[in-house]
């Protein structure tokens, strides 16, 4: 094994949902072929995430809802999980005490990835926010009245505005219980998402963990393009922003790819390793 080459998705390896370019594929099977190991870390569900990853026919590790959960595939083998504890939910709700949206919580792949929410809870512009949100994902969402009585779950999500989002962002990682990324929604301007997860679930957490089982090996590259990809830079040794990263990955990166419309991933890869 030469080592690992740790990707995000959106934004990393393509702009389109859906897909990723078949030159960016052919490109990864063909490191992984030469002894590198992949994983793919997405704050994206299973379900969601493998529709665009639907040609990778290689082995690769795959760090699904922001590292909740590692899977090796293609064959969907669990390898870990780290998963909220339902009791923890009254904590969530008092750091969003005063805002005029509730959030979202997912069940996890081995439960068909369904989105739980309680509409009543939302105003009329967040209810559309999320049924717009539920058609572009993909998500079979399930209305309930209450969350009582939920099992262990991987990844609660609220979105807001920026100066919301950000204060919330505070108050939960101040209950030390959480770990809290705040990212962009590119397909709606004005919004922002947290992606909340266990205090010990984070793509870098779950990197950090498959290469204490794997090994890990000479070299560790980690490329991304949004905050929930700072963990995947703190256990690199090198360290891609895309173009279009925010300046807090921009400051930390050892180069900055070109941009995802032009398949940068591969010119930056190609720089790194040969």
């Amino acid at each position: 094994m030469k080592g690992w080459i740790a990707l995000d998705i959106d934004g990393t390896l393509t702009l389109d949902k859906y897909s990723v370019p078949n030159e960016v594929t052919s490109y990864l099977k063909g490191l992984q072929n030469e002894g590198w190991r992949i994983a793919l870390a997405t704050g994206r569900t299973c379900f969601f995430a493998s529709m665009a990853l639907s040609t990778f026919d290689f082995p690769y590790d795959f760090l699904v809802q922001n590292g909740s959960a590692a899977l090796q595939m293609p064959g969907k083998r669990l390898i870990f999980k780290k998963y909220i504890s339902p009791r923890a939910i009254h904590s969530v709700e008092k750091a969003l005490d005063g805002m005029d949206a509730d959030f979202l919580v997912y069940s996890g792949y081995e439960k068909g990835d369904f989105c739980y929410w309680r509409p009543e809870r939302f105003s009329k512009e967040h209810l559309d926010y999320v049924e717009k949100l539920q058609k572009r994902e993909k998500e079979t969402a399930k209305a309930i009245d209450s969350f009582e009585g939920l099992d262990p779950f991987p990844l609660i999500k609220c979105f807001g505005s920026f100066d919301q989002m950000t204060d919330a962002a505070r108050r939960l990682r101040a209950t030390g219980l959480f770990q809290v990324a705040q990212i962009r929604d590119v397909f709606t301007p004005g919004y922002q998402i947290l992606l909340v997860t266990d205090l010990h679930a984070s793509k870098g957490h779950s990197l950090r963990e498959l290469m204490r089982i794997e090994g890990r090996g000479a070299k560790v590259i980690a490329a991304g393009d949004d905050e929930n990809d700072l963990s995947l830079f703190d256990e690199a040794d090198i360290k891609i922003a895309m173009a279009h990263s925010p300046e807090i990955l921009l400051k930390r990166a050892t180069l900055v790819a070109p941009p995802t419309s032009e398949m940068g991933i591969i010119a930056a890869l190609e720089k790194v390793i040969r």
